[in-house]
């Protein structure tokens, strides 16, 4: 792959994590180097240039995080998993000392007492976190638009938006500013940046990594996930981020897959039909089987009461309560509200939330989540389906708005399944194309070996051309 700036070999642009840990192996390159080149990007891109506007914050000890990283090496220590490769991490998710802000000006000094546990587990495997990223505010949206970022722009198309709520995650990974990045997903937070930037989005099964010290937006779906460049990347991490979960007897092999082909959920623009199209025949050929999938009756498809109306006011709460140093933050959600420092596009959503609520809307809606779950088991077990294979969103971004792309990633958030996004190449107008795979509870295994079949025959990620202006 050619570097798009900077050099025969833009690390920053164009590399994975096992290019660049070979690289460091062979002394070609150094962490602070390496964070370093991802600054010079930052300030170009970000800060100036196009003004993406993907980064809220840098860390402040970044450059000695990574100088330490390679002292550490040269005495002799072992290469750890991310040895100085550069995080970027959502700024709903608690990195000590700075910071967690949601992209809220009210919580612009909302400091935690610790980092995350998922922070501590890419801190322990040797990550640098380069700083916070900007997100749709308090998570509410699938765009990336907050009172104290802004529009995060799409790299590719920087009139149109990066999808989100982890937009700033997938512009800092796409343009270069990290190697990978961390996020969160509810109903498509992970997935739909990923899509729209170019980039392996993955969604694990609910509950395989820890929520502790993130912001809530409804605790029943929210999950943590990674944003990356290549399929091993999001499994790399994935190990690292949730070493608890259940194992997979036997790994899974391309013969005798069997995938389900959501057609419900193609929708009619001819580009993403045909991304789809070329995934199929892709996995044809590596091996799989593909078929049609029924389709899911109108009284299973996800709509109408959300399940984030219901939980985020009373969690959000709680979160405030316990989560900050005191006097750091909002005593409570209506406290925020009262001060008006937020973005004003939420002011209905965050006057209704914040409301009492009905205990049993809130179990009816689960007991719909848990009846599409049991629905789509019956139908794949039926069918011998190993996973199922639709678009993420039947839409392109057009515009900083959000974009009305369907119900597809409400399969994963309402069933708790694991959900991965691969990229499938470009549309007409140079956006980048994706697919979702969705596989059963704890078989994020399977997922990896469909998206890696997908990848290595579809060629290499959209990488975005960004020039200094």
């Amino acid at each position: 792959m050619t570097a798009r700036t900077g050099g025969p070999m833009d690390w920053a642009a164009d590399g994975g994590i096992d290019a660049f840990l070979a690289a460091i192996r062979a002394g070609t390159i150094s962490a602070e180097t390496m964070v370093r080149t991802c600054l010079s990007r930052i300030d170009t891109q970000d800060r100036a240039g196009p003004a993406l506007r993907a980064m809220l914050r840098i860390t402040p000890d970044l450059i000695d995080m990574a100088r330490a990283r390679d002292l550490a090496r040269q005495g002799g220590a072992p290469l750890t998993p991310l040895h100085g490769v550069p995080i970027a991490i959502k700024d709903n998710i608690d990195l000590y000392g700075m910071a967690t802000t949601s992209g809220c000006a009210a919580l612009a000094g909302a400091m935690p007492p610790r980092n995350a546990p998922v922070v501590d587990a890419l801190l322990n495997a040797g990550a640098v976190p380069v700083g916070k990223t900007n997100l749709s505010e308090f998570s509410f949206e699938i765009r990336s638009r907050s009172s104290l970022g802004g529009d995060t722009l799409n790299p590719f198309t920087p009139t149109v938006t990066s999808g989100g709520s982890s937009g700033g995650t997938a512009v800092a990974v796409a343009a270069g500013f990290a190697l990978a990045g961390i996020g969160t997903d509810t109903g498509g937070s992970i997935r739909v940046p990923a899509a729209y930037t170019g980039l392996v989005g993955l969604r694990p099964t609910w509950g395989a990594i820890s929520t502790q010290g993130v912001a809530p937006l409804a605790p029943s779906t929210d999950t943590v996930g990674v944003i990356t460049r290549l399929v091993a990347d999001a499994a790399l991490l994935f190990d690292i981020l949730a070493p608890l979960r259940p194992a997979r007897a036997t790994p899974p092999t391309m013969a005798g897959m069997r995938v389900g082909v959501v057609r419900q959920l193609f929708g009619t623009h001819p580009d993403i039909v045909r991304g789809i199209e070329d995934a199929i025949a892709t996995l044809r050929d590596a091996g799989a089987t593909l078929e049609d999938f029924p389709a899911l009756p109108d009284a299973l498809i996800p709509a109408g009461a959300h399940i984030v109306d219901e939980e985020f006011g009373p969690a959000f709460d709680t979160y405030l309560r316990d989560n900050f140093e005191p006097g750091s933050v909002p005593a409570s959600l209506n406290e925020l509200i009262a001060s008006g420092r937020f973005l004003r596009d939420y002011d209905a959503d965050l006057r209704a939330r914040a409301l009492p609520r009905d205990p049993a809307v809130r179990t009816a809606i689960r007991a719909r989540h848990a009846r599409l779950r049991d629905t789509l088991d019956t139908m794949m077990t039926a069918r011998g389906f190993d996973a199922l294979l639709y678009p993420p969103s039947g839409v392109l971004p057009d515009s900083l708005d959000n974009p009305k792309g369907g119900w597809a990633p409400e399969l994963a958030a309402c069933t708790g399944w694991p959900a991965l996004v691969v990229p499938t190449g470009r549309a007409g107008n140079g956006l980048p194309l994706s697919a979702e795979l969705l596989g059963r509870a704890h078989d994020e295994a399977t997922l990896f070996a469909l998206g890696t079949a997908l990848e290595a025959r579809l060629g290499p990620r959209p990488v975005p051309t960004l020039e200094p202006k």
